[in-house]
């Protein structure tokens, strides 16, 4: 594997994607920590510095591997749009750990069967455009109503800092540099808190890294294993929930991809089928060893990926060099776990992009009945749920071919 590495040609650029994946990645692993702490009444606080540890380092072992096995597979990362609805599983009686494992097994049979693949190639350009849409406008109200909660006693902060983010978002744009959006945004919310004497405070930790599945389950989320048939049959349905929510990320990422290269370009190609294969094992793994996220592609990495047009097997690897380094010094997961980073690389690096890139589609679509039906599916999802905008905009688009 060393002499493989050794021989990829590497670039300066291939930094870009891997470092703002591996901000991304502690961001979102930190959201899906915190909200199941907060709605299993965890009270160690170390619970998600740890758990933000085991998912990266498992995440980037996982990564290095497939990347020398499967140069075309996409990294498993982090399905954002579920942490939303944490709350609503855990009132239910959803267990992470059987959550887990239950998206593996299924995710391996529906990949294997053909299923996954024909339902993401039952999205058009209305559906692409409404899904990420959908993605782009919850997610930027999310993100921006948790760091308005955070400073919400040193509110001018919050505005200072929205300003100059906004502000750097937008030439970054013009200038066509958007890759860089995640550490820039990174390195000014440290910054401007700072100057208001709100800044990150760093608390030594150690560097022990416990990877004890009974340790995990039974002492730091304190709820067992979970094996019982009441607890699986509840798991099960919001199992099914995350196939789905997979097509959707996928569809979401392939309207990025497209948006980024001009027609005449060639593509950075990447297998949906191994790409899922490698997510449905790392699910099971992550969930055995008390990991706190559910597994889908790793967009926080693919996004500047497709923006600096690098190949995916070095920049994968690099991410999981990181990565790994990242998981057994501490201190970058420390520094990168402070909540207004994780919310302010989330709205700006991944969210934003998603919003700006639909809403180009739907001013350059020529068709104003296609537009006014992109904005319809979108409201649905946002005010209801992202599922009913797919499965809308899939109708809406075999009509309007047989129409045609």
């Amino acid at each position: 594997m060393i002499k493989k590495i050794k021989n990829l040609d590497f670039c300066y650029k291939d930094f870009i994607p891997a470092l703002s994946g591996l901000i991304g990645k502690i961001a979102l692993v930190s959201s899906f920590a915190l909200v199941w702490a907060q709605e299993l009444l965890i009270t160690n606080p170390n619970f998600v510095l740890e758990n933000v540890r085991i998912e990266v380092l498992i995440g980037s072992i996982v990564t290095l591997i497939a990347a020398m096995l499967y140069p075309n597979a996409a990294p498993a990362g982090t399905l954002a749009p579920l942490v939303v609805l944490i709350p609503v599983m855990s009132a239910f009686g959803v267990h992470p750990l059987i959550l887990g494992i239950a998206v593996g097994i299924i995710g391996l049979l529906v990949v294997r069967l053909g299923i996954f693949k024909h339902l993401v190639d039952l999205a058009g350009f209305t559906c692409k455009t409404s899904i990420t849409l959908t993605f782009g406008v919850s997610g930027v109200w999310l993100s921006a109503s948790k760091l308005y909660s955070f400073f919400s006693k040193e509110k001018q902060i919050f505005w200072i800092l929205m300003i100059v983010l906004m502000l750097i978002y937008i030439v970054l744009l013009y200038y066509k540099k958007s890759w860089l959006v995640i550490p820039v945004a990174s390195l000014v919310t440290f910054v401007i808190p700072k100057l208001f004497g709100e800044g990150y405070v760093m608390i030594p930790e150690s560097m022990k890294l416990n990877l004890n599945p009974f340790y995990w389950w039974n002492d730091m989320w304190g709820i067992g294993f979970g094996f019982n048939v009441v607890t699986i049959l509840k798991t099960i349905p919001f199992a099914f929930f995350v196939i789905l929510l997979w097509t959707i990320d996928t569809v979401s990422i392939q309207t990025i991809r497209e948006a980024s290269y001009e027609k005449e370009e060639e593509k950075v190609h990447m297998d949906i089928e191994q790409s899922f294969m490698i997510v449905s094992i790392r699910n099971i793994i992550g969930a055995f060893f008390g990991g706190a996220q559910t597994g889908s592609l790793w967009r926080s990495f693919l996004i500047p990926l497709y923006m600096v047009k690098r190949p995916m097997r070095i920049c994968a690897v690099l991410l999981g060099i990181v990565g790994i380094i990242a998981s057994l010094t501490v201190v970058p997961i420390q520094i990168m776990s402070y909540t207004p980073l994780v919310w302010s690389v989330l709205l700006f690096g991944i969210f934003m992009p998603f919003t700006v890139i639909s809403l180009t589609n739907v001013i350059n679509e020529k068709k104003i009945r296609t537009k006014i039906f992109i904005l319809f599916f979108s409201i649905l999802g946002i005010g209801i749920n992202p599922i009913i905008t797919w499965i809308a905009s899939v109708i809406y688009e075999k009509l309007d071919r047989r129409r045609n």
